[in-house]
């Protein structure tokens, strides 16, 4: 089985400005700086006979290229029990229309019914997951970075990964990009 999911990555540039911020809340699980992404689709567990079929429904996405910021910052589900610290994306519109035609995509390449929504998509840069509870540090870090805000750059391209879970947490690997413009390159 392979654990997937398809993301957009951040440039190197913007990855080093998140980690200068991923500290100073108590019971923050940092995320990994080198391997900061936005999830568009989680696929979790997956039979490999189904790597080809995805593969293959994926390279038919059709998009245009966007800009796109960091913008603010908030926990789910809420501040007095959080699970998650992110950092908020705009514009979203144009990420929320890639994430519907990927959804579009698997959908057809699973023989399922288009993805349904449970809960309405909020794209979102992971910072830190909270095992625990938090401290007043965590209020704290929220008001000091509420109106953070990144350069723009041009989302190319969206990328296929596998997901290696490991003790020291979980490693990343692309197993394909697909470009939406000539920018997209591999790393």
């Amino acid at each position: 089985m392979l654990r997937l999911f398809v993301a957009v990555d951040l440039p190197a540039s913007e990855q080093h400005a998140v980690a200068a911020l991923c500290t100073g809340v108590q019971g923050a699980r940092w995320a990994n700086p080198h391997q900061l992404h936005i999830t568009l689709r989680f696929m979790g567990a997956t039979p490999d006979e189904e790597l080809p079929d995805i593969r293959q429904h994926l390279a038919t996405v059709k998009a245009t290229s966007f800009h796109l910021a960091l913008a603010g910052v908030g926990v789910f589900p809420a501040t007095r029990r959080p699970r998650v610290l992110w950092l908020g994306l705009e514009p979203a519109g144009p990420l929320v229309r890639l994430k519907h035609e990927i959804d579009s995509a698997l959908a057809r390449s699973r023989s399922e019914e288009p993805l349904e929504e449970r809960t309405q998509f909020h794209p979102h840069l992971t910072l830190a997951r909270f095992p625990g509870k938090s401290d007043e540090s965590l209020t704290h870090f929220l008001a000091r970075h509420a109106n953070y805000r990144s350069t723009e750059w041009d989302v190319g391209c969206f990328r296929l990964y596998k997901s290696i879970l490991h003790a020291s947490g979980s490693v990343h690997e692309t197993l394909a990009a697909y470009p939406i413009t000539e920018i997209c390159r591999e790393r």
